[in-house]
C-alpha cells in the first residue's frame, strides 16, 4: 500500500502536449488507498463484486489528483524511406484508487480495463508502446517480483506488492504526476488476443537495463490477474506526424501506419472485445444540412443514447470522435463545398457500452440544389473488403465538379432516405453476391420506382447478374432484364477467374466512354480487393454495350440505357458496371470513367457543379409528340419569335440535325438515327429558348 505522506503534489507546468483524465473530481469524503484496499479484501468476495466496486470508485472519480494529467509520448516508424510519428498522451502510472498520500495501484481484468476505457476516451498500450513508454519515462523502479503461489491473485498480495512499490517510489525526487514505470507488466493490445478466445494479453516489466521480464503472452484466462499485472490508460485521440488529430485505434487499423504503434503490424481489431454489446449501425445516412454542416440520419435503435462520430477529409486520418446525443446529429463548423468522410459507433451512455465502429460514408456541405446519392450496399465479409469504397465512389463524383450525399443501403429500405430526392443515385455493390444478395426483393421495389420515374441510376459490382439472372427467383429475373437491362453470360470472361483484369471500350461504337479506352481493374495489389470473378453481361430490352473484356468483343463488362422505363412515365437512365468501380485503377482512369457516365447522364451543357434536375428544363415552353419516338416527332412551343430553328444533339453536345422552324407546330423526320436518347434544343435569334429530351426506340 502507498501511504507517501512525506511527498505533495505539486501542480507543476504541464507540457503542451499534456490530457486530463475525463473523470469528476474526486470528492475529499471519497476513500483512501488503504481503506479502499480493507473494503475488497476478503476471500469471499466473488471478482464481478469486487471489479463493480473497482468500477464504482473509478467513476465516481476516486483517483488520485497527480493521475489525472497526462504525459505526451512519441513513437516513430521509418515507413518507405520516411520517418512517421505518433504522439500519445499517458496515464503517469498505472491505474489507482485513492488520494496523493494513499493510493492503491489496482490489478484488474481486461473487461474492466476496457469498460474504464470506455468511460474515459482512453485505450490499452501495444507491446512497442509499453517499450516507448518505458524509454520516455523519468521515474524508472526496478521490478519487485515475488514468490509466485496461489497467493498472488489474492488482493493481500496486491497490497503488499504496492507497499513495497511504495517505499522504492518514495526515493525518487521526482514528484508525483511524473512518469513512472517499471512497477508492473502492462495490459496490452495485442494481435493474439483473437487467437484464443477470453485470455488476457500481457507484457513487460522492464528492467532498469532495458531489458523485460515477460513476453507477450495469452496463455491466463482473461478472469486472471495477480500483483504484477497492471492497467496503463493511453488517451485514444492523439496526433499523426505531430499535426494530423488522429487516434490509437485508427492507426493500429491502418496497413500504412500501423508500424508506428505496433511490432505486430496491423491490429485488425485493436480492443478486447467485452463491450462491444450495442449492434454497430447498420441504417444510417450522411446528407448535407447547410453551407457548413451535415447531418446524420440513423434508424433508431432504443439501446443507443449518443454516436461518436468520426470525420475525415481524405478517409484515411481520422481526428479524434465527436460526441452527438442522438436527437442531435448534426455536424458543425465544417467547410463549404468540401468532401467529407464519416464512421460512427453507438454508445450508451447508462451502461457505458459501445458498438465498433460504423461502414464509412461521405457528403459534402453546400447550397447547392443537386447531389448525387451514393448507395452503399457491399456487406459482404470477404478479403478486402474495408466497408469505405464511398471513398473511391465519392471521390470521383467530387473531382468531376460533383457533389454526393450517402446512405447505406438498409436506409433506403428503411425510409431514411428516399431515391426519387436525387438526380441521380450510384448504388455500390462490390463483391455482394447470392448470400448476402445484390438487391433484395425490397430494394428492387424502390429501384423500379425511382427509374420508372425517370431516375439516373449508375450501379457497379462483379456479382450483380450471378445472383439476379444466374441464381435469382423469377422476379430477380425480372428487375435484370427489365431494369437493370443486361442477361447473364457468365461468371468470369472466357469461363476462367482470376486471369482477366482489364476491359476495352474499342471497338464497340456509340459507347459513352471515350473510344480507345483500356481499363484495369484490382486484382488485389492495387488498393482494394481481387475481384476474381467479373461477370460477363449481355444487352436486353433496349441496351447498348460500351466496354468488353479481352476474350471478345462480345463479352460485354458495362451497358447503359436511355429511354422510359417498364411501367414508367418518364425517360430514366442508366449505366451498370458488371465489375466493382472502386477496383479501377490508376484514381485518374477512375476519373475519367465517372466524368463519360456523368457526360451521358447530364450532357456537356449542363457539366456543372450545380445539376439542374431535368423536371426544370423540359416542358418550359417546348412540347415534344410522341416521346418516345421511332424517329418521327412534333415539336410544339408556345412562342414563336423571328429566325427559329431546331437542333438535334447526341450526349455528347454533337448536332446532328438542324432545321428552321415556320409553325408553332411542326413535325421533324429523325427515322435513320438509332435508338437512344437525344437532346433537343430551340433557338430564337440565335438565343437557346428550350431544351427537352427525346427518346427513340425502335
Amino acid at each position: 500500500m502507498r501511504k507517501l505522506l512525506c511527498i505533495i503534489f505539486a501542480c507543476g507546468c504541464v507540457t503542451t502536449f499534456s490530457q486530463t483524465l475525463h473523470l469528476p473530481p474526486r470528492l475529499s469524503s471519497a476513500l483512501s488507498g488503504s481503506q479502499f484496499e480493507a473494503t475488497i479484501a476478503s476471500s469471499t468476495l466473488s471478482l464481478t463484486n469486487r471489479e463493480n466496486m473497482v468500477y464504482a470508485q473509478i467513476s465516481a472519480g476516486n483517483v488520485p489528483n497527480f493521475y489525472r494529467t497526462f504525459t505526451a509520448v512519441t513513437s516513430t516508424a521509418t515507413i518507405t524511406g520516411v520517418t512517421q510519428s505518433v504522439t500519445y498522451y499517458v496515464a503517469p502510472d498505472y491505474l489507482c484508487i485513492g488520494c496523493d498520500s494513499d493510493y492503491f495501484l489496482m490489478p484488474m481484468s481486461p473487461m474492466l480495463a476496457t469498460k474504464i476505457g470506455n468511460l474515459t476516451g482512453t485505450t490499452l498500450p501495444t507491446s512497442k508502446m509499453v517499450g516507448d513508454i518505458w524509454s520516455a519515462a523519468s521515474v524508472k523502479l526496478a521490478p519487485q517480483p515475488l514468490s509466485p503461489g496461489p497467493l498472488m491473485s489474492t488482493v493481500p498480495y496486491f497490497a503488499h506488492h504496492d507497499s513495497i512499490v511504495g517505499q522504492q517510489r518514495a526515493t525518487f525526487s521526482n514528484p508525483l504526476g511524473s512518469l513512472t514505470t517499471g512497477d508492473k507488466k502492462d495490459v496490452i493490445i495485442d494481435t493474439v488476443i483473437y487467437e484464443i478466445a477470453n485470455r488476457v494479453v500481457i507484457f513487460g516489466w522492464y528492467y532498469q537495463s532495458g531489458t523485460y521480464i515477460q513476453p507477450v503472452t495469452n496463455v491466463h484466462a482473461d478472469t486472471y490477474m495477480d500483483y504484477s499485472h497492471g492497467i496503463r490508460l493511453v488517451q485514444n485521440c492523439c496526433m499523426l506526424n505531430g499535426t494530423t488529430p488522429t487516434t490509437i485505434q485508427a492507426i493500429l487499423e491502418s496497413p500504412t501506419y500501423s508500424p508506428i504503434l505496433s511490432n505486430e503490424g496491423v491490429v485488425a481489431t485493436p480492443w478486447f472485445p467485452y463491450s462491444t454489446t450495442l449492434n454497430v449501425p447498420k441504417s444510417f445516412a450522411l446528407l448535407k444540412n447547410n453551407n457548413t454542416s451535415l447531418k446524420l440520419i440513423v434508424k433508431n435503435d432504443p439501446a443507443v443514447t449518443s454516436y461518436h462520430v468520426y470525420m475525415s477529409t481524405d478517409g484515411v486520418n481520422y481526428g479524434c470522435p465527436r460526441l452527438l446525443a442522438k436527437s442531435n446529429l448534426t455536424l458543425t463548423g465544417l467547410t463549404t463545398n468540401q468532401l467529407y468522410f464519416v464512421k460512427i459507433g453507438a454508445y450508451d451512455s447508462v451502461s457505458n457500452a459501445v458498438s465498433t465502429i460504423s461502414e464509412v460514408l461521405a457528403a459534402v456541405p453546400t447550397n447547392h440544389a443537386d447531389s448525387t446519392l451514393l448507395v452503399s450496399g457491399f456487406e459482404r465479409v470477404i478479403a478486402g473488403n474495408t466497408y469505405n469504397f464511398t471513398i473511391q465512389h465519392g471521390t470521383s463524383f467530387y473531382n468531376n465538379n460533383k457533389y454526393v450525399e450517402s446512405c447505406t443501403h438498409r436506409a433506403i429500405t428503411d425510409n431514411l432516405v428516399s431515391l426519387n430526392s436525387y438526380r441521380a443515385v450510384d448504388w455500390i455493390l462490390g463483391e455482394e453476391s447470392t448470400a448476402d444478395t445484390t438487391f433484395t426483393p425490397a430494394e428492387q421495389t424502390k429501384v423500379t420506382s425511382y427509374l420508372q420515374q425517370g431516375g439516373y441510376l449508375f450501379t457497379s459490382g462483379s456479382e450483380i447478374a450471378w445472383d439476379l439472372d444466374h441464381s435469382g427467383t423469377t422476379a430477380d429475373k425480372q428487375f435484370f432484364n427489365n431494369y437493370l437491362k443486361a442477361s447473364y453470360v457468365a461468371d468470369d470472361p472466357n469461363n476462367t477467374a482470376a486471369t482477366y483484369y482489364n476491359s476495352l471500350v474499342s471497338p464497340i461504337a456509340g459507347s459513352i466512354y471515350a473510344s480507345n479506352d483500356n481499363i484495369d481493374f484490382d486484382n488485389g495489389t492495387h488498393g482494394t480487393y481481387n475481384v476474381k470473378y467479373p461477370d460477363v453481361i449481355n444487352t436486353i430490352n433496349g441496351s447498348l454495350p460500351d466496354m468488353h473484356y479481352t476474350t471478345s468483343n462480345t463479352d460485354y463488362a458495362c451497358i447503359h440505357y436511355a429511354g422510359v422505363f417498364t411501367g414508367g412515365t418518364k425517360v430514366g437512365k442508366l449505366v451498370y458496371l458488371a465489375y466493382p468501380f472502386e477496383t479501377i485503377y490508376p484514381s485518374s482512369m477512375r476519373d475519367t470513367v465517372m466524368k463519360d457516365i456523368l457526360i451521358f447522364f447530364f450532357g456537356n451543357s449542363n457539366f456543372t457543379t450545380n445539376i439542374t434536375p431535368l423536371s426544370l428544363i423540359e416542358g418550359q415552353g417546348v412540347k415534344l409528340y410522341p416521346n418516345p419516338t421511332t424517329g418521327i416527332f412534333t415539336v410544339a412551343f408556345d412562342k414563336l419569335t423571328d429566325n427559329v430553328s431546331i437542333q438535334v444533339c447526341d450526349l455528347q453536345g454533337r448536332v446532328l440535325k438542324e432545321e428552321g422552324l415556320t409553325a408553332s407546330q411542326q413535325q421533324v423526320d429523325c427515322s435513320v438515327f438509332n435508338a437512344g436518347l437525344y437532346l433537343i434544343k430551340i433557338y430564337g435569334n440565335n438565343t437557346l429558348q428550350s431544351a427537352a429530351r427525346l427518346v427513340i426506340f425502335k
